[in-house]
């Protein structure tokens, strides 16, 4: 765009002007530019609103169904979001992805303007502890079968019996809209499973009422999401108001439960949800407003003379929820559902996108039809240890030394490590130390992604191994049937496109270092994710819902040791969250049947990417496994059973082999001890040990199921990732019933053939 014609554009009205930069915005000097547009409709009666963002690249985020996206040059595959409103309370986000592989282009010079910059993590913060995580419930939820609602803005703090010391010293800390709560700094138990016990205050009505929470809390090893409900008895000693507020639900196979008002988008930085205020016969506030939880479900401390329950969605009409003052005798008063009648969320129905007037983008909906729809949260898969925002991600790349600083929004301030400078400083790729052994395979991670995959490993040792894995497009998995039955040749033709560089979508980086001044010196791990133009990115998207940010997409299934819920926005996290490698599991893959790439010419391969595990900070039960899987050759025995599962009878056996061998070993592994199911005794249903479960059977249903238990951040939730959930129960029925395997070994397990909607 010349100097002259923008002089003239800035002559124009604000409207004339925003669509002739628009229709102008066609081509870029520095990347390859393209029309984005989206189709959406609404029957509420609202005016729709637009939001665009894009993974790589710059996307113009104009409130208009159609803007301009300038993308990197050089191939890979791009991803640009638009999120559409309708004011009132409805919200949907949908993708389109570009390819540029045959665009032209010989790549981003970014990595080239950088490969020099050397970055060091900052000192690590002077925290002591570690970091405790749980959620509060309380009241009904009257819109579902769950006989809780969490309680978002409770506040929450812990005690030492022994000691007495309060954390956090004064105040407590607030739930936020998942009814979830982090305190930093509290020490951890010297048991096998780190335990420490506390007693749990809380108050609804401000840090001078601080109340008794129904029990104990346990302060662990931090992967785990410990869980206590209170009940509304004891919160503060106050009668409470409980219900269910919601849109209508405008899909074809809806629910009549509606769907909840607003949204939690981190990837757009939008949180909108709906209130709910306590009204007396006058109309006049006597409690609230109160936030609306995520699900729809809302708790209010009652008071005498409360009428009415008056609930607010954005711009929607106010609905009135009548009640009689004579129930207030009692502890718990619930009332019926609410329904916004008539309003839904908007419905997008296509995204497109041009170049040159061509067609260069395919609309990516979120997959649909299988057993996943009954969780319908975009965070509920790969986000069981925790949701990071876009200043959180920022700041854990700072901790670690990827950026040199952030901005109060979570963009990189200053140098930024790239790809082809992180190979270099590691000595990884091209970079590859003389001597040193490289190893590398190709395949399928079938069981938890459904991508292809290129893994490259190299260790110098047992304080300095890296590996990357660069994920592409994988065969199609459009139906159940077809994610359990590819076919070889499609697997055929994404290897090959992986190993040929084509539909890249990003390399994720880890290191196992140590750096001076950090983590008292020792090695940890780092995990970095690189565009395909090497660019650092804060996000990923691995289920087709959405961009879920670093460490926790990371550490959900990599560990997380001293990672829980979010890493710290004010940049007081540990650099060092507990991450670990993960063992490559040959029987969780698909192979090409091409030479080179097929399972026996790369056995020798995978041992030694196996070996390099070893040599990265591995767990107790990652040696384990490993070691066991070549105990007696360079080929992985795909039929090995740990000595805790041996000489229990075959209902044991398959249950390990087709279950956690197939659907939770693969992160389990990764995990603390007591989520460690290679060994049997931690989720024996009658001689378990590990202190997360009160009985393992109602565990499995909870998670799995969505039934037997009440907390909806645990429902449908295992398997966490959204493709091995999947497999888990398209099983059902086939030869690998893992439902029926599951079933046989947990007697009290009472999963259908389905789950049901939540």
């Amino acid at each position: 765009m010349t100097p002259v014609r923008l002089a003239r554009l800035t002559l124009l009205p604000v409207s004339l002007l925003l669509a002739a930069l628009l229709a102008a915005g066609s081509e870029s000097e520095d990347g390859i530019s393209v029309r984005v547009s989206v189709v959406a409709a609404d029957t509420s009666g609202g005016v729709l609103h637009y939001r665009w963002k894009s993974t790589d690249g710059s996307i113009q985020n104009v409130n208009a169904s159609s803007t301009v996206w300038n993308l990197p040059s050089g191939p890979g595959l791009h991803f640009a979001y638009v999120l559409v409103s309708n004011g009132m309370g409805g919200y949907t986000e949908r993708r389109i992805v570009v390819n540029t592989d045959g665009m032209g282009g010989g790549g981003s010079d970014s990595t080239a303007r950088l490969a020099s910059v050397t970055l060091s993590p900052p000192p690590a913060p002077a925290q002591t502890g570690d970091y405790y995580r749980s959620f509060a419930a309380w009241g009904y939820a009257s819109g579902s079968n769950r006989a809780e609602s969490i309680a978002p803005d409770i506040l929450v703090r812990l005690q030492d019996p022994v000691t007495n010391v309060f954390y956090p010293s004064a105040n407590g800390v607030a739930t936020d809209i998942k009814g979830q709560f982090i305190i930093a700094g509290v020490p951890l138990g010297t048991d096998t499973y780190n335990q420490h016990f506390y007693n749990v205050s809380c108050s609804v009505a401000g840090p001078a009422n601080f109340g008794d929470c129904n029990g104990n809390a346990f302060m662990v090893d931090t992967a785990t999401p410990n869980y206590f409900p209170f009940s509304p008895g004891y919160a503060a000693s106050t009668a409470v108001i409980s219900g269910s507020f919601r849109l209508a639900d405008g899909t074809p196979n809806g629910t009549p439960n509606g769907t909840p008002c607003g949204i939690q988008d981190e990837f757009f930085g939008v949180h909108v949800n709906a209130t709910a205020t306590l009204l007396d016969v006058h109309g006049t506030a006597l409690t609230g407003p109160k936030r609306v939880d995520e699900y729809g479900d809302y708790s209010l401390p009652a008071v005498p003379g409360g009428s009415a329950v008056a609930l607010q969605c954005e711009g929607a009409p106010v609905v009135t929820a009548p009640f009689v003052e004579a129930v207030y005798p009692q502890t718990l008063t619930v009332l019926p559902l609410q329904i916004v009648a008539g309003v839904t969320p908007p419905t997008i129905t296509s995204m497109s996108a041009t170049r040159h007037g061509n067609p260069v983008g395919t609309f990516l909906p979120p997959p649909t039809g299988f057993a996943s729809d009954s969780l319908k949260r975009a965070d509920g898969y790969l986000a069981e240890k925790g949701v990071d925002s876009k200043l959180s991600a920022c700041q854990y790349y700072k901790a670690v030394g990827a950026v040199q600083g952030c901005d109060s929004h979570g963009n990189f301030t200053g140098a930024v490590l790239t790809y082809n400078a992180w190979q270099r400083a590691e000595k990884i790729g091209s970079y590859v130390a003389p001597g040193a052994h490289q190893y590398k395979a190709a395949y399928i991670n079938r069981a938890d992604l459904n991508l292809a995959r290129q893994h490259m490993s190299v260790s110098y040792g047992p304080a300095d191994t890296v590996a990357v894995v660069c994920n592409h497009s994988g065969p199609p998995a459009n139906t159940p049937f077809q994610l359990l039955n590819p076919l070889q040749s499609d697997i055929d033709t994404a290897v090959a496109n992986a190993v040929n560089g084509k539909n890249l979508v990003a390399c994720v980086a880890m290191d196992y270092t140590a750096t001076p001044g950090v983590n008292n010196g020792q090695p940890f791990v780092r995990f970095l994710i690189f565009g395909p133009e090497g660019t650092l990115l804060p996000s990923v998207n691995l289920d087709g819902r959405t961009e879920k940010y670093v460490p926790g997409t990371c550490v959900v299934c990599h560990g997380g040791d001293h990672y829980q819920g979010r890493f710290p926005e004010d940049g007081s996290g540990f650099a060092n969250i507990g991450g670990h490698f993960l063992p490559y599991d040959t029987g969780n893959f698909e192979f090409s049947t091409k030479p080179g790439f097929t399972e026996p010419d790369q056995e020798e391969a995978i041992y030694h990417l196996n070996q390099n595990v070893l040599q990265a900070g591995p767990t107790q039960a990652e040696i384990e496994l490993i070691n066991g899987w070549y105990a007696s050759s360079h080929t992985l025995d795909k039929n090995y059973l740990p000595v805790s599962w041996q000489g229990l009878g075959t209902v044991y056996s398959d249950f390990y082999t087709h279950v956690i061998a197939r659907s939770c070993r693969g992160c389990h592994v990764a995990q603390i001890e007591g989520f460690n199911y290679d060994h049997e005794y931690n989720v024996d249903e009658n001689n378990y040990q590990s202190p997360f479960f009160v009985i393992p059977s109602d565990e499995f249903n909870r998670t799995v199921c969505g039934g037997g238990h009440t907390s909806a951040w645990r429902e449908f939730t295992m398997p966490n990732s959204l493709v091995t959930f999947n497999r888990f129960w398209a099983s059902s029925g086939t030869a690998e019933d893992q439902v029926a395997y599951t079933n046989a070994y947990l007697p009290n397990f009472n999963c259908g053939t389905e789950p049901s909607p939540l």
